[in-house]
């Protein structure tokens, strides 16, 4: 327990600039911002960065994983180098570069993972990495379709065992595929051609495809997302223009478990660490029962300098280090920084992470966020400075320009940069509708300013338009800000949750809960849910009923992303049962209706 309430104490402070926006306001109510910092271009590619850092730190860890035993294996930026210079070699020799077919990778992280998709890169081979859920399960028919989009020459998977069926797949449904596993990885492995290396380097340009990352899928098919090598480098830049400058005595050190197919972990936990010669551990532990512990014993062991993951982690880190006076002190004692992504934050675990800060260390910590997608390769948007609140978004990065397009009570957020990707791979449909006429991409959030007499104060996220929907009597609902105030609201006991239903008369929600199900729990949900309905209005903003699901999203199915992003439209349509039951007259016994007889009556 705190001597004191949580905003007495100190918040530490870091060197980095304060928020500048250069803001103009068109006659149509359309809001142009950008960053008042200038953007000065970093090194041209990731594979730049990589060679700063063999020259610089060269028996310096860059990537660690644990092996069978569960020891640490460890690979140095000067054996990073040599290592990619090999692959990079032995893909040359066998036709890949900037005008072949891509390199897909099937596995989860790894440092083979990683040394070939560096090695691709110096080659000038774009690299996709997919999900590993694509590969498992009775249904591969999502490996069916990225094979079809992106029709790639090469497929690597680390397991030969774990992901035979997969490999067979390929073979069966695209023949003269080449197909490398695990066991055969060290065939790449032989010799480096500097001169070969040079050449190439050469021709790698801005424009050059370096990855092609698959989207979620939360609103259709997968797209396939370009990331070129300008892409990669100026998403690095734009961070580090607004982060601490470069201390050549500290390694900056993450322990992080998210997945390298997806921009967060990919782009700006990977390439982030990369930049600034610094070591990753690969955890191979993920923010669900179970699956956790590892994550703690490697935090226990390592002691990072930062910790930046998806909010689920949070709630659970939090409660381990709230029991556990040794993991705090490992934990906090080279911490300088925490950051969230991918999702928004609920307050009172961004208050929890605080009080155990301080409880440790004497003072809270910042607690940074950023907005990215995709399609911007890593961020774009970011909270830089320090504030006390979760839900920002931030502002923009150096080099980025917003335009903020008036969409009822809220803005349509858009974006440009030299981050933006070019385009959709092998979409000429999807291109001409992402961008509009000044060249923004569309990205379908809107924004709200936190304070519209001050913008310093930075932008909110208001929602995610594509997930709204109408109720039956026509009034729309923000489906995507009704759930991160209903799982706020809902905290400790709900981990997760999912709005229903279109053309019903009023909101349902599907819960998992973090806690176990008992009497004492679900009449404090209750509780709280009334509390929620209370300081709120309409029907469309209210939630009459709650019912827990007992089976945890599906991976496989693709409920749930592998940085445990829910798939709001997918979830409802597989769980339609359910879904019905909510609505059902006679009421099932894992639903939950609020404490409050009144409320009732919007039904």
């Amino acid at each position: 327990m705190l001597s004191r309430p949580l905003h007495e104490y100190p918040m530490r402070t870091l060197n980095r600039p304060a928020p500048c926006i250069e803001l103009r306001r068109a006659d149509d109510d359309i809001v142009y911002l950008t960053c008042g910092l200038p953007y000065e271009p970093g090194l041209p590619s990731l594979i730049d960065y990589l060679a700063r850092a063999a020259a610089m730190r060269p028996t310096t860890t860059f990537l660690a994983e644990r092996d069978a035993a569960k020891q640490w294996r460890r690979l140095t930026y000067a054996a990073a180098a040599r290592d990619t210079a090999a692959v990079a070699t032995w893909l040359i020799r066998n036709g890949f570069g900037p005008e072949s077919a891509p390199v897909m990778i099937l596995s989860e992280n790894s440092i083979e993972h990683a040394l070939l998709m560096l090695g691709a890169m110096r080659a000038g081979a774009a690299v996709v990495p997919v999900s590993p859920t694509y590969s498992f399960g009775h249904d591969l028919g999502r490996l069916g379709y990225a094979l079809e989009l992106t029709r790639p020459a090469l497929v690597y998977a680390a397991d030969s065992v774990r992901y035979a069926p997969a490999l067979e797949y390929v073979k069966a449904r695209a023949p003269g595929t080449v197909t490398i596993a695990g066991n055969e990885f060290s065939e790449l492995l032989q010799t480096a051609d500097a001169a070969a290396l040079a050449a190439r380097r050469a021709q790698i340009v801005d424009a050059t495809i370096a990855k092609i990352l698959l989207t979620s899928g939360s609103t259709g098919r997968p797209k396939g997302v370009i990331n070129t090598h300008g892409n990669i480098a100026a998403s690095i830049q734009m961070v580090r223009l607004v982060s601490e400058p470069f201390d050549a005595e500290r390694v900056n050190t993450i322990v992080d478990w998210l997945p390298w197919h997806h921009a967060f972990g990919g782009n700006a936990q990977f390439n982030g660490v990369l930049s600034l010669a610094g070591t990753l551990y690969i955890d191979t532990g993920r923010p669900v029962p179970g699956l956790f512990d590892a994550t703690i014993e490697n935090l226990r062991e390592i002691s990072p300098t930062s910790f930046g993951c998806v909010p689920a982690a949070f709630g659970m880190l939090a409660a381990a280090l709230e029991k556990d006076a040794d993991l705090r002190q490992k934990f906090f004692k080279n911490m300088r920084a925490l950051g969230y992504g991918g999702a928004l934050l609920p307050q009172p675990i961004w208050e929890r992470m605080q009080r155990v800060a301080v409880l440790e260390i004497g003072e809270q910590l910042p607690f940074g966020t950023g907005w990215g997608m995709t399609e911007t390769t890593a961020t774009g948007v970011a909270v830089y400075w320090t504030t006390v609140r979760t839900g920002l978004l931030g502002l923009p990065q150096p080099g980025v320009a917003l335009k903020l397009v008036p969409s009822g009570d809220r803005m349509e957020l858009r974006i440009k940069g030299p981050h933006i990707m070019s385009g959709y791979y092998r979409a000429d449909a999807l291109n001409a509708a992402a961008f509009d006429e000044e060249g923004y991409f569309r990205t379908g959030d809107a924004v709200r300013w936190i304070d519209l007499a001050q913008p310093l104060a930075g932008l909110e996220f208001a929602g995610r338009i594509a997930e709204d929907f109408k109720l039956l009597s026509g009034t729309w609902v923000q489906a995507s800000i009704v759930r991160r105030d209903l799982v706020e609201a809902l905290q400790p006991f709900v981990g997760d949750a999912v709005i229903c239903a279109p053309d019903h008369a009023w909101l349902g929600a599907l819960v998992w809960l973090a806690l176990p199900d008992d009497a004492r729990l679900r009449s404090d949900l209750a509780q709280k849910l009334a509390a929620f309905n209370q300081a709120r209005q309409g029907s469309a903003d209210t939630i009459a009923r709650l019912l827990i699901l007992k089976d945890p999203p599906c991976a496989e199915a693709g409920e749930i992303t592998d940085k445990r992003s829910i798939n709001q439209r997918l979830v409802i349509n597989r769980r339609a049962n359910e879904v019905a039951l909510l609505y059902a007259d006679r009421i099932d016994p894992r639903i939950i209706e609020p404490a409050v007889v009144e409320l009732r009556a919007q039904r």
